[in-house]
């Protein structure tokens, strides 16, 4: 039996194309061009550390608005929910994490015992999961920080993405990552 390689051709290129216009026009089809997700910022980030600092010299004060969409106040008063993960540059970031505000690496295990910032904890982008019980303890009315190795990685915007649909409602991705934390020689660990 002789195969006829232009009809195997001429039959694989017409399935192609035919999946290609059916993809198209389905309204769940795939999209072959990566949409970039760009994050809104935390709107007011020099007001909104001035009146955390007031927080650590007034502790009179029960709460604080960060911004239009957040308010942190005591552990046990609510806090207003953020629409979406919100982008945060490094100044908040700090003052959050003097707060003792859960930070969680969404970089691979490897990368996590190489360094970290101090206190977080690793829940990988990739295999999160495996993680399940972990997120699950932790308190989804809490602010968390995601973040990953620098603004080039989009696993902690992704990471922070998840947590959301999850029913984490005030969730903060720091843009810089683990690269600006370093930079500015503030505490990490290593395991």
């Amino acid at each position: 039996m002789k195969l006829n390689y232009s009809k195997i051709l001429s039959i694989t290129f017409i399935s192609f194309l035919l999946s290609l216009m059916y993809n198209h026009f389905n309204p769940n089809g795939l999209s072959f061009v990566r949409e970039e997700r760009k994050l809104d910022w935390e709107n007011d980030s020099v007001t909104s550390l001035n009146k955390i600092d007031s927080i650590i010299s007034d502790a009179s004060l029960s709460q604080v608005k960060l911004s239009d969409s957040v308010v942190i106040g005591k552990k046990d008063e609510p806090l207003e929910s953020l629409k979406k993960p919100t982008a945060i540059k490094l100044d908040f970031t700090y003052k959050l994490f003097k707060q003792g505000i859960q930070f969680i690496d969404a970089r691979s295990k490897e990368e996590f015992a190489e360094g970290h910032i101090e206190g977080a904890i690793n829940i990988p982008f990739y295999g999160s999961e495996n993680y399940l019980s972990v997120i699950n303890s932790l308190n989804k009315k809490e602010i968390v920080i995601t973040y990953c190795s620098g603004a080039d990685c989009d696993i902690s915007i992704l990471s922070g993405d998840e947590l959301f649909k999850m029913g984490f409602k005030r969730v903060y991705v720091f843009i810089g990552g683990f690269d600006e934390w370093t930079k500015s020689n503030y505490p990490i660990s290593k395991i």
